[in-house]
């Protein structure tokens, strides 16, 4: 499932690859409607920071997620500025009590991981991000885990992205015939601020049958498994400045999913060379 065998398609058989970052993107959604949403552990749409960009916050639930705790001490947030450049920070938890990053302003986040930890090797609760002008949730690492889970991404100004497919699941659904519809959707002119202002373009679109008559979580009988969907062309360009997202729809009451995508990131600042036999 990897995409590195398939890497010097990039630059078109190409020996070497340069400047290019490998991202894995995945995330459960327990509760999916019969409207496409994103596949993000949030169970609701992610809110949107506003074009101008806004400031962000870690939100802690558990005492021991804080800087000399057992749980997760430090938390590294990756995404774009108000000129879709690429941004990093990192911000130290402190328990229950909300700290805000006040290095500049953002306008998307990508990736959100623990980077420092306690004995406990994992977060001891949930910790949430937050936009703190608008108070929505950007993304949240559960409890017990160390990556924030949105099937998300949006490409830096002066890079390209590329995928190669997708994988996806159903888990269970909440009537007794009905299945799960999954695109992987593309918006090259949304605007911010507005969860769903974007035009959707979609790149391919897959369906997994789930004739089952409750939530019923990973029983082997109930769902053929984790299936992949790969382009046959070779991969699918993202152009900078967009954004690309695993979406899914239920087509009965309610369903419980999970999926993902590697993505590729080529451009100047993206960090990796990659050479190939070819």
């Amino acid at each position: 499932m990897t995409d590195i065998a398939n890497i010097q398609s990039l630059a078109l058989a190409a020996e070497t690859v340069t400047n290019v970052s490998l991202h894995r993107v995945n995330a459960d959604n327990a509760t999916v409607g019969t409207a496409f949403e994103p596949v993000t552990n949030l169970d609701a749409a992610p809110t949107r920071l506003a074009s101008a960009g806004d400031g962000i916050e870690i939100d802690g639930a558990h005492a021991e997620d804080t800087s000399a705790g057992v749980g997760g001490r430090e938390v590294t947030v990756k995404g774009l500025d108000t000129n879709f450049a690429i941004k990093e920070s990192t911000i130290a938890t402190s328990g229950t009590t909300p700290v805000e990053n006040g290095v500049g302003a953002w306008t998307f986040v990508n990736e959100m991981y623990v980077s420092s930890v306690g004995t406990n090797l994992r977060t001891t609760g949930i910790l949430t991000l937050l936009d703190d002008a608008a108070g929505g949730s950007l993304g949240q690492i559960d409890a017990g885990q160390v990556n924030m889970q949105n099937c998300m991404w949006k490409v830096p100004a002066g890079h390209t992205g590329y995928i190669h497919g997708f994988w996806y699941n159903v888990l269970g659904v909440a009537a007794p015939v009905g299945g799960v519809r999954f695109q992987l959707q593309l918006s090259q002119h949304g605007l911010q601020g507005v969860v769903n202002s974007e035009t959707w373009e979609a790149l391919a679109e897959v369906y997994m049958d789930e004739p089952d008559d409750a939530i019923a979580v990973n029983e082997s009988t109930k769902s053929p498994g984790q299936q992949y969907f790969m382009f046959p062309g070779g991969p699918v360009v993202i152009p900078a400045k967009s954004l690309v997202q695993l979406a899914a729809l239920a087509t009965s009451t309610g369903a419980s999913v999970t999926g993902g995508f590697n993505i590729a990131i080529q451009g100047s600042g993206s960090g990796t060379t990659i050479t190939e036999s070819v």
